[in-house]
């Protein structure tokens, strides 16, 4: 592999080009975490060269660095592997920037610089623009100062203007500062018109400058995903405020907030959450709020969604998880901010109305006067009365009782079959809304995920909470092309093949298996109250 400088002498504060030239793979990227000590890597560029010698075509891979050191003295480009190849080390010498002469004129009252914080971004991911005045004596009020201005990018102006000291060359000037946030939304090499500054001296002189054109060179997406969700970023943090399990009362409304936080994107670009629909609910979006914290450093953005969500009936309810892809800009690598499933113990309401059966007494008075002319004969079958209507009100009771307890076994054994039917649609639920997740992990070509996902809906589909791993559920589901894919599957996640995986043939075999499940769980045995279930 061959490395050159374009420059071996420069000031601090220039920048030089590195250029690495292998016969690796275009996809094999160099490695540049040696040079972070030393330098800022502002831009990387790659071209391919194509060769023809004696009727053969050979093709080599450039890759051009734009550096800036971090300090001044002799310095050493640090040896750089791309694949199995590693360059040279290279030396380089960095003078302090005050020898520099074509720093701004010393005495100079007042002067503008413009600057990118970076040469060459994604599409749509942030660049920090900034425009510095120089002056020894303070800005009068008349200063104006333009604004940047591109067809190809959305510029917001970040936080008010920013003031400090510099030293350049023995001058202590007062800076005055101004940030931008550029978001190009085209490919290529896009242009940034010049910035304008005019202002009026206490002398009546009329001062007016401006600075040159910038470029910034825009790369295309790293990866499509299914949606066109594209969301270049530094850091991304969703959370919602529901507990992963807790209880709630069928017919009871569900205060869900989501908030999703990227820094290094506007708020118009940050998707919506959560879908509208969940199995055995209603589902209600009552409010977006969108939000934008402006820093030195560039945008923080928020998308805030407030959901009531009203179940209908008895069970459980699984929320499904919410996965957000996005392009990790500081590493130059995909990742996914996940929330977490919920799950809704939906209970029905409680009856507090109580009957109490209220006995009723009869009270027999027997008068009888000091002197009885009634006869024994009379009293006898008064007394043989008595004695047949209590007989037969004891028998009034027990035949009551025995209605009662009939009515209460068939009270449970309603309860029973109710309380199981409850449950066959909450496992339903559960096995749906898992495959929804194994689906758009599939349809994201997301490795990481899509494993995750695949053993969740597998312990849903097979009703085994014990299925922890793809090994276990390799060999509980019987199924040689299944092995096949999901041998696939760790392989793009732990070897480092350049491939992207591809999710579709797991998606369609999963498919298959739970059609071909769901038939078998029609077949009903004769003389028995069961499904039956066979190896798939």
């Amino acid at each position: 592999m061959v490395a050159q400088l374009d420059k071996s002498t420069l000031y601090l504060g220039e920048k030089l080009s590195l250029t690495l030239e292998s016969d690796q793979s275009p996809q094999v990227r160099p490695d540049l975490r040696a040079l972070q000590t030393d330098f800022t890597v502002l831009g990387t560029r790659q071209v391919t060269v194509s060769s023809h010698t004696a009727g053969k075509v050979s093709a080599k891979t450039r890759w051009i660095l734009l550096l800036s050191p971090l300090q001044e003295g002799e310095q050493v480009i640090p040896p750089i592997s791309i694949g199995e190849q590693t360059s040279l080390p290279l030396s380089l010498s960095v003078l302090p920037a005050n020898q520099n002469p074509s720093i701004a004129e010393t005495g100079r009252a007042i002067y503008l610089e413009v600057s990118l914080d970076q040469e060459e971004v994604y599409l749509q991911s942030q660049a920090i623009l900034r425009a510095k005045i120089f002056h020894l004596a303070p800005l009068p009020l008349n200063a104006n100062l333009s604004s940047p201005e591109s067809t190809a990018a959305l510029i917001k102006p970040l936080e008010e203007q920013r003031q400090y000291t510099e030293l350049v060359r023995g001058q202590n000037y007062t800076v005055t500062e101004s940030s931008y946030a550029v978001f190009p939304n085209e490919t290529g090499e896009i242009e940034i018109s010049p910035i304008f500054f005019s202002t009026i001296l206490p002398n009546e002189k009329l001062i007016e400058f401006n600075s040159e054109a910038l470029f910034l060179s825009v790369l295309p997406n790293a990866f499509q995903s299914s949606n066109n969700l594209w969301l270049p970023a530094k850091t991304v943090y969703i959370e919602d405020n529901l507990a992963d399990k807790q209880e709630v009362t069928a017919g009871s409304e569900i205060r869900r907030i989501i908030s999703l936080e990227v820094e290094g994107l506007p708020a118009a670009a940050l998707p919506s959450l959560s879908p509208l629909t969940y199995e055995s609910s209603n589902t209600q979006l009552l409010n977006v709020v969108l939000e934008e914290r402006k820093t030195h450093q560039g945008i923080i953005s928020q998308r805030i969604e407030e959901l009531i969500i009203t179940p209908h009936s008895s069970g459980e309810l699984r929320l499904p998880p919410i996965d957000i892809p996005w392009w990790n800009t500081l590493t130059d690598k995909g990742q996914t901010a996940t929330l977490s499933h919920r799950n809704l113990v939906v209970n029905t309401q409680a009856d507090n109305t109580v009957l109490a059966a209220q006995p009723v007494s009869e009270k027999v008075h027997l008068q009888t006067g000091a002197t009885s002319s009634a006869s024994p004969p009379i009293l006898i079958w008064i007394l043989m009365l008595i004695s047949l209507i209590t007989s037969l009100g004891w028998l009034y009771t027990f035949n009551r009782l025995l209605k009662l307890k009939g009515n209460n076994q068939q009270q449970e054994a309603k309860l029973k079959e109710e309380q199981a039917l409850r449950q066959k649609v909450a496992s339903e639920i559960t096995e749906k809304n898992t495959f929804q997740a194994l689906t758009m992990a599939c349809i994201q070509n997301d490795p990481e995920i899509a494993q995750l996902r695949l053993i969740e809906w597998a312990q849903s589909f097979w009703k085994n909470p014990e299925l922890h791993t793809v090994e276990q559920l390799c060999e509980y589901a019987g199924n040689q092309t299944l092995n096949f894919l999901v041998l696939d599957l760790e392989q793009h996640l732990y070897s480092s093949s350049p491939e992207r995986w591809q999710g579709d043939l797991l998606l369609r075999n999963i498919e298959k298996i739970r059609d071909r499940q769901n038939r078998l769980a029609l077949d009903i045995e004769p003389g028995e109250n069961k499904l039956k279930y066979a190896a798939i």
